[in-house]
C-alpha cells in the first residue's frame, strides 16, 4: 500500500476483468486506498472468490456483477448494477483480456470480429453509459488496461496486434475531447506479469520442455532488463495513481509497464 493517500477514499470505481490477475491487482490496489469497488468478469464463482481474497487482504469487500464484455445487453446490466449499488462510477478501469493467438489463416471471421468487441466495442459502450455522470459530476478517470502488443508486433498475436492499436487512438482522442471537463484517460501497455495463467503456462510449457516452471520463469524474465516478470500489484499501484485525484495532468498517456523490455524509441 502506498504511503502517498492518493484521495480515493470514498471514490467509485468498477474494475473490469477483477476475478484475477492483473485486474485484481487494479482492485486490490483501489481497495487499498478506500475506493468502494464493483469487480466485474464472466465467472460468478471467479468474483466470489477474489470478494473473498479482497476482503480477507484488504478488509473491503466489493460488489460483484458477472459480465461477458462482448455482450452490449451485459455491459448495460453491469454499468446499472454499478450506479445502484454505489450511487455513481467516479472511475472505469477496463480489462477486457486478450482474443485468440495463432498466425492469421488460423482465425476465422468470428475471431476477428471478437476481437474488436472485446478490445473497443467493450470500452467504447461502457464510456458512453458512464461519460456523462463523470462529467456533470466534474470528475471522471478513465484507465484501460490493454498490453504492449499494441505497441509492437508480437508473432502469434495478430488479432492483438490489429485490434489494440485502436483502442490506444480511442483513449488518447477521447482525453483530449473530455479533459476539460475533469474527466483523464489513460492507458496501461503491460508487458510480461507473473499473473496466475502466466503461472499456469510456465508448468505446462516446462514440462514439455523438460525442464522446472521455476527454470522456465527465469528464462521469461531473462529478457527483461529488471530481470524478471512483473508482479500485478505493481500494475495496480500505477492503475491507483493513473486513478486517483493526485494524478491531475497525465491525460491521453500510454504507459509502459513491463521492466523495460520493449524495444521501441516512440
Amino acid at each position: 500500500m502506498c504511503d502517498v493517500d492518493l484521495g480515493l477514499a470514498g471514490k467509485k470505481a468498477i474494475v473490469c476483468g477483477a476475478s484475477r490477475g492483473l485486474g485484481y491487482g487494479a482492485a486490490r490496489a483501489l481497495a487499498e486506498e478506500g475506493a468502494e469497488l464493483l469487480i466485474c468478469a464472466r465467472s460468478r464463482e471467479g468474483l466470489q472468490q477474489a470478494a473473498d481474497e479482497l476482503e480477507a487482504e484488504v478488509g473491503v469487500r466489493p460488489l460483484i456483477q458477472p459480465a461477458d464484455l462482448t455482450r452490449p445487453a451485459d455491459r448495460q446490466a453491469l454499468a446499472d448494477a454499478a450506479v445502484g449499488g454505489l450511487g455513481q462510477v467516479d472511475i472505469l478501469v477496463a480489462n477486457a483480456g486478450g482474443p485468440p493467438s495463432g498466425p492469421f489463416e488460423s482465425h476465422p471471421p468470428e475471431h476477428w470480429q471478437l476481437a474488436v468487441d472485446l478490445a473497443l466495442g467493450s470500452v467504447t459502450h461502457l464510456c458512453s453509459l458512464l461519460l456523462p455522470g463523470m462529467r456533470s459530476r466534474g470528475f471522471g478517470r478513465i484507465v484501460q488496461i490493454v498490453s504492449v502488443a499494441g505497441l509492437e508486433v508480437i508473432d502469434g498475436l495478430i488479432l492483438s496486434n490489429a485490434s489494440r492499436p485502436a483502442v490506444l487512438g480511442f483513449a488518447r482522442a477521447l482525453a483530449r475531447e473530455v479533459g476539460g471537463d475533469g474527466v483523464l484517460v489513460n492507458s496501461i501497455c503491460p508487458g510480461i506479469f507473473l499473473t496466475q495463467r502466466i503461472r499456469d503456462l510456465a508448468v505446462e510449457r516446462a514440462a514439455r520442455m523438460g525442464i522446472s516452471a521455476e527454470a522456465y520463469v527465469e528464462q521469461l524474465g531473462s529478457d527483461i532488463p529488471v530481470g524478471r516478470p512483473g508482479d500485478p500489484r505493481e500494475l495496480g499501484d500505477l492503475a491507483a495513481f493513473l486513478c486517483s485525484p493526485r494524478n491531475t495532468y497525465i491525460n491521453g498517456a500510454t504507459v509502459v509497464i513491463d521492466g523495460g523490455k520493449i524495444r521501441r524509441l516512440y
